[in-house]
This record gives C-alpha cells, structure tokens and sequence, in this order.
C-alpha cells in the first residue's frame, strides 16, 4: 500500500468502508493497478445540477467517489492530483445526432470534449469495428459510438443519395427489415418518415402504414425508433404511431398546443439541430479557442453551409423549440455532422450558445448534451458525474452554468480515465 499524506485518514477510511482499490464497486476494471486521479476543490455540473465545490476522484474507466462536504481530505502520495480552483467539471458531451463514416470524426469529435455521439445512419463496418475497439478497451482516442448504421427509407426518398442502400415499400416487409438492422448492430433504428415539406419538390416517402408497422418491429426488437420528420403532419403521424424522439424539428409551421402536449406526455425527446437553421459557423472559426484548432479542411467545410428549409424556416425551428422546451419536451444538442456549416465536435458548442440565445438557461443547455441524451437512449452509464459512471470528463476554465461560452475553455479532458490530449491538428 503506498503511503499517503498526513493528511490522507478521511479518504482512505472513505475507500476501506466501500470496497478495497483493486475492485471498486461496479468497475469493469478488475485488475486495474492505475494511481488514483484526484480532481480536487472544482466546480461540478453533474449532468443535471452545478455544485459550488467538489473533490472528483477517478479510478482507472469510472468515477469512484463525488465528495461535496468540505474536508482535509487525504491524498495517496501517488494519486494524480488536478487543481480544480477556477474551474468547473462536466461530464464528457454527447452529440446526439451525427453521421460517421470514418474513424477520424470520432477522433476529432474527442478534441472538442465530446466523449459520445449517436450515428444516424452511416456504415455498418464502422459500427462493428468501433464496437470491437470499445469491448477490446482501446477506444481512449475516439468518442464512443452509438449508431442507426443504417436509416429506415423508401425508394428514392432520402438518404438513398448517399449510395445504393435498402429501402423499404411495404409494411409486411418492415419486420425482417427491422430485424436485419438490428443483426448489423443497430442501438436504435431511425426512421425517415417526411413530407418534405421544406423543398419545393415532391420527395417520395414511407407510406404511413410502412411507418406505423416498422415502428411496431423496432419495438417488438426492443429498440426504440427515432424519427427524421421535419413536417408538424409527419411528426403528429410518429407520436401517434409511438415515435421515441425525433432528430430534427419542423420547418413548415410551429406545432399546435395538442401535439406538444402530446409529445411531453408521452416522454418524446427532441433533437433540434439550430447549427443548420442558419450559417452559425463563425461562432466557432472565430473563436479565440477554436479557431486556432482548426485545419483548411475543416474551414472550407464550415463555407459549405446551404439552408435545408424554405424561407422563414429558421424562424420555424426556433419557435419550435423554445415552444417544446417550454413545455418540458426533453432537448438534445445535436450537430448533424458532416453537413455543411458543421465539424466534429466543435458544432455542440455552438449548439449549445444557439440554446441559450433561443431562451433556454445555460444549466438546460449543458443537460442537453450530458444527462439528456444518454438517458433519452438508454445509456445511463455516461452524461452524469457521480460514483460508478464512466470517467468521460471535461475540465473547463470558467463557468459554462453561467457564461456558455465557456464550455469552449478546455483544460483537459479524460476518456474513459484517460487524459486525451488533442495536440496541434495544424502542425
């Protein structure tokens, strides 16, 4: 046992009445022999509340111990200490709504404090070798992955430009279709389902009896079924036929009080993309932390933003959201990455500032992408700092709780325990 500090009796009696070091309470990591990591005197957003000082102790993958009464806690002499003075903590952000085709977007979505994103439809031979690297334990330099893999369409709706992808035409083909879904590894299955609305030419679509049957398959598989429908028809259509959450908003007119009772009372999430609404990609290259982070690539991705509405739809998208908000429909952050006017990563930060300007607190906004979309999905082992949760973690110069901004300050960031360190993508 190494020896600790005069000052270290409180702690270790802590860690003796739970559980000896070597097998922590709930731990994955069994034969673990890593120092501990000791983030001491920080401010705390938990997920869902900000605590004014905090003692974060990790080891190894998870949070071991959250103390919050002050105390001359002790310190094992070879225990990682983080001075926390003048900052706040946050659990790893979580990006709800991405596209991935390579490993690098994971990579890069690291650099920004994202420690998980939800795919919404992309590759299955990406979806299982990132889940290969996440069961092998050698996904500390990527956000994890939670995918769609593929998205439920009809013939030449959407997302059938993306290549040549199976399609959907008839509701009695949407059980062995759901169910082939889920064999390629699907976590949930996301459905297409849209007038179209937002374009000024006709879009075939599901029918709504193939979508009403299809969301019935994705529940007979367990999974839950999250929609593309950026039409208030569309979206009354999924809530009724028992829509989990959506990944946009609507574009064509603000839903009426009936329908957003109806998606609160039925516990729908939704995620509203306001990066997409309109060309907010300056709030990151001109960042006095972000930009310098940036490569050519990532600018010119920035400059290929092009509105995906009619005119006036931003407008739309932001009443909307403020009128779900309001009536305590849960809001994920989400990007939409790759699109044009996004980038990995950094795009939830804006995100999150476009919450606040649109009128939620910035406490409801760090929700949004922390505590929200993992418990939204069902992964409730991430988006909360507290004992037994993984170490996906985010020290931040500042308060983020009170000034957004300043979820943009990193100072370091842990996955899975482990420091990331982003380096100089310029060099």
């Amino acid at each position: 046992m190494p020896a600790v500090t005069n000052k270290s009796l409180i702690i270790a009696a802590v860690f003796c009445l739970v559980a000896p070091l070597t097998a922590l309470p709930g731990s994955t990591d069994k034969q673990c022999n890593s120092p501990l990591t000791v983030i001491d005197s920080v401010r705390v957003f938990d997920g869902l509340d900000v605590k004014s000082e905090a003692t974060v102790i990790l080891r190894c993958s998870e949070i071991v111990h959250v103390l919050y009464a002050p105390n001359d806690y002790p310190v094992p002499e070879d225990a990682v200490v983080i001075d926390g003075q003048g900052k706040t903590l946050l659990p790893g952000l979580i990006d709800a709504h991405v596209h991935v085709w390579r490993r690098s977007q994971l990579e890069r979505s690291l650099d920004f404090g994202v420690t998980t994103v939800f795919d919404m439809g992309s590759s299955r031979e990406l979806t299982l070798q990132m889940r290969d690297e996440e069961v092998r334990g050698v996904n500390h330099d990527r956000a994890d992955l939670r995918s769609a893999v593929l998205w439920v369409t009809a013939p030449d709706s959407h997302g059938t430009q993306f290549g040549e992808v199976p399609t959907l035409s008839e509701p009695g083909e949407a059980p062995d279709f759901v169910t082939q879904r889920v064999a390629d590894g699907a976590d949930y299955i996301k459905v297409i389902y849209d007038h179209f609305k937002m374009i000024p030419r006709d879009v075939p679509t599901l029918s709504r009896e193939t979508m009403i049957a299809t969301v019935a398959a994705a529940n007979q598989q367990g999974r839950m079924a999250v929609f593309h429908s950026r039409d208030v028809e569309a979206v009354n259509h999924a809530v009724e036929a028992g829509a989990s959450g959506f990944v946009h908003v609507p574009v064509d007119e603000v839903p009426g009080e009936a329908l957003v009772n109806r998606m609160q009372e039925k516990g729908v999430f939704v995620t509203p993309n306001l990066s997409l609404a309109r060309n907010e990609s300056s709030r990151i290259m001109d960042d006095p932390d972000f930009g310098p982070m940036l490569t050519e690539s990532e600018i010119e991705g920035f400059g290929n933003w092009r509105p995906l509405r009619n005119e006036g739809g931003d407008e739309v998208e932001y009443e909307t959201l403020i009128t779900l908000h309001r009536a305590g429909v849960p809001i994920l952050a989400g990007s939409d990455m790759p699109n044009g006017g996004t980038m990995a990563g950094a795009t939830v930060h804006a995100e999150l500032e476009l919450m606040v300007e649109a009128g939620m607190t910035p406490v409801e906004a760090l929700r949004a992408a922390t505590w929200n979309p993992a418990s939204a999905y069902g992964f409730e082992d991430r988006g909360r700092i507290a004992p037994g949760m993984l170490a996906d973690l985010v020290l931040v110069e500042g308060k983020p709780d009170e000034d957004i901004i300043d979820t943009r300050r990193i100072v370091t960031i842990w996955k899975s325990g482990v420091i990331h360190d982003p380096g100089n993508q310029n060099e």
